[in-house]
């Protein structure tokens, strides 16, 4: 009898082969010394050995995501952990069951990843399918052959926004007569781009 909100082994397995599956994931953050730095766990992967990765897993049935971003964060770090999670995700990742040059791969399944940024306090108590917690500056973290599931390019692109490195439009500055009567317009590229303050809230801020 699996647990509930749990499927069983064999009802799990059609599913995995059938529909895509949402995965709540999680990236821990904090400043150390002026800098950002990010939290990943070293854990086995079913395809590459023991491989650096976000905390994560899939959502329940009925499980708001917030929960879920909870339940990944303690079933793997400690039940005593505080956690502090950001109201946006700072990346929504795809992962495909085939190999798509480019693209993150889990020869598992067909995935959504919905990527929270979170602030941890607590004793971090590695456990389950984490082999050991690190933080990571940019400079510190790992290179792409030692990160699972094609997860590098999400990694740098969190760094990026986290560290406020958009990429402006180019755009002529006007003349200093002028620049007083231009009104500032904000430029984005379509779709969602979160902001530093969407992503981590007051997770950075001091207590």
């Amino acid at each position: 009898m699996p647990k509930r909100g749990w499927l069983s082994d064999g009802d799990w397995g059609k599913i995995q082969r059938s529909v895509p599956i949402a995965c709540a994931d999680v990236l821990p953050v904090r400043e150390d010394g002026g800098g950002i730095e990010i939290g990943l766990i070293h854990r086995r992967t079913p395809h590459q050995g023991t491989r650096w990765v976000t905390i994560g897993g899939r959502i329940l049935r009925n499980e708001p995501i917030r929960n879920a971003v909870l339940r990944q964060v303690r079933e793997t770090l400690g039940s005593q952990v505080k956690c502090q999670v950001a109201d946006s995700p700072i990346a929504i990742v795809e992962y495909f069951s085939r190999r798509r040059k480019g693209e993150a791969f889990d020869p598992r399944q067909h995935a959504i990843g919905l990527t929270y940024t979170a602030r941890l306090r607590g004793r971090l108590m590695p456990r389950g399918e984490a082999l050991e917690f690190r933080w990571f500056s940019r400079k510190t973290l790992p290179d792409a052959r030692q990160i699972g599931f094609g997860q590098s390019k999400m990694l740098a692109e969190s760094f990026d926004r986290l560290e406020g490195r958009g990429s402006p439009q180019r755009r002529t500055r006007p003349e200093p007569q002028q620049r007083r009567q231009q009104p500032r317009v904000e430029v984005r590229r379509p779709g969602y781009e979160a902001r530093r303050s969407d992503v981590l809230g007051e997770a950075l801020d001091p207590e």
